[in-house]
């Protein structure tokens, strides 16, 4: 029993680190690749560079903003989640009642549903940006450094005589793989958790056992 309740104690820290983790991570998830498809903006939002037909230009990056506040959200929620086997105190019961039960089972599926709906819909926009015209993007930043003068996608100068220093073009899709790891880690802590639950029951019912045989011997003697 007290390695289960050591391990329960641990189990619910972690529940609450990863949901922070979460969170986090969807404040670093327009980041890489993606902040500097968003540097290929004009001040109107419109894309610098003009894709083909079926690809897409630099307007996804404000298209992925609303899934990157999901992200957020997803991650609070999970906080929150993690916060509620605290309030009731399934980091340190010896014994679980209806309310652990509750809060073990909400957090671990909720968990596990908002990580799998992330992971589904970061696989989509993942697709999606590898769909970018890299080739009219990259030449796009190509032409500014040879001109030295930034242009609208119709060919207008934007601004003259522009100090180009920085070429902001990147195919990596790190943040997408990455997001698939942070919410796998997700789902391995919320299985955890639910392995933790099967092992508390497993164990009251062998306490309960155990001091039922003791009181009917008492009785016997």
């Amino acid at each position: 029993m007290k390695t289960q309740m050591r391990f329960q104690k641990y189990i619910c820290l972690a529940m609450i680190i990863v949901g922070a983790l979460a969170t986090l991570f969807a404040f670093c998830y327009c980041t890489g690749s993606l902040a500097e498809l968003g540097q290929t903006l004009n001040a109107k939002g419109k894309s610098l560079f003009k894709a083909s037909d079926g690809k897409y230009d630099a307007t996804l990056f404000i298209d992925i903003q609303s899934f990157n506040n999901m992200l957020m959200y997803f991650g609070i929620v999970m906080i929150l989640l993690a916060v509620s086997l605290y309030i009731t105190s399934c980091n340190k019961r010896r014994n679980y009642y209806v309310t652990n039960f509750v809060a073990t089972g909400a957090c671990a599926g909720g968990n596990i549903i908002l990580s799998l709906v992330a992971m589904i819909l970061n696989g989509i926009w993942r697709g999606k940006f590898l769909n970018i015209d890299f080739a009219k993007w990259d030449a796009y930043w190509a032409n500014q450094i040879k001109n030295n003068t930034i242009y609208n996608p119709d060919g207008s100068i934007l601004v003259d005589g522009a100090d180009v220093v920085a070429v902001h073009y990147s195919e990596s899709t790190v943040m997408f793989d990455l997001a698939f790891v942070m919410y796998a880690l997700v789902i391995v802590a919320s299985v955890l958790l639910i392995l933790n639950l099967v092992w508390k029951i497993k164990l009251m019912q062998g306490e309960k056992k155990l001091l039922g045989d003791a009181a009917m011997g008492g009785a016997a003697v």
